[in-house]
């Protein structure tokens, strides 16, 4: 009796492993379907992310964001939200753009009062402020996937020159640096139009910016000025004629 019921419960998981391998190819058939499909539906004429003419120019005003990386966060870590910048691109090719950026970011933050010793007997106890600001302009090769949908995704690459300022406060004791340096700029993100042929649009991007600025402040030597930066803005599009 027990042999039989072994036998039984052997057959039925013999079943279920069957039945879960045939599902898992139709699973990912359906997967691989669906996500064709999409593709197929956002390619296609009729699609109504599709639009009837390329614009051939970009320009944008987009309000920018961002935080410090490397040596520079520990200089400063807090995140700023004080930043803007214009760009454009034009259009080469269907595919590819050249592209232009003029842009700026101030980071600040405010450490805790201590007591500083200046030598001689005088001390000061007080809270430090510090800020960078960098301005950088830069040209670079765009590079677009869908330029004919309302969703135009793009990766861009930038090169150009980075103005900065480095500044410590304490009360009225000041240290400030002004130096330049070589900027390079990977940047990812995406317009959206507003309507099929509307010249109006918003655009949403994220960057990392590498610069070679040196600088020093008191005992320290900065050798680069890295970050990420988050931007979002209005952006009008000329289309072709």
């Amino acid at each position: 009796m027990n042999t039989e019921h072994n036998m039984q419960k052997a057959e039925l998981r013999l079943r279920s492993a069957s039945k879960s391998r045939k599902q898992k190819p139709i699973i990912f058939t359906k997967i691989f379907g669906t996500i064709l499909l999409i593709l197929l539906i956002l390619h296609s004429p009729f699609s109504i992310l599709n639009c009837s003419a390329q614009a051939n120019q970009f320009y944008s005003i987009e309000y920018s964001t961002g935080t410090l990386l490397g040596a520079s966060s520990k200089f400063i870590s807090n995140y700023s939200w004080r930043g803007g910048q214009f760009n454009g691109q034009i259009f080469l090719i269907d595919n590819l753009a050249l592209g232009f950026k003029l842009g700026f970011n101030n980071y600040y933050t405010n450490v805790e009062p201590k007591t500083y010793d200046f030598g001689n007997g005088t001390r000061l106890y007080a809270n430090t402020y510090r800020y960078i600001r960098k301005a950088p302009f830069q040209l670079g090769v765009v590079g677009h996937v869908l330029p004919n949908n309302m969703i135009k995704p793009y990766l861009g690459l930038y090169l150009g020159l980075c103005y900065a300022t480095e500044t410590v406060m304490i009360q009225d004791v000041q240290a400030r640096n002004e130096n330049y340096g070589f900027i390079l700029t990977p940047e990812l993100g995406f317009y959206l139009q507003f309507g099929k042929n509307s010249p109006a649009g918003v655009k949403l991007s994220a960057a990392y910016n590498l610069a070679t600025n040196n600088y020093k402040l008191g005992m320290k030597k900065y050798k680069d000025l890295q970050s990420i930066n988050v931007n979002i803005g209005f952006t009008y599009m000329v289309f072709q004629r």
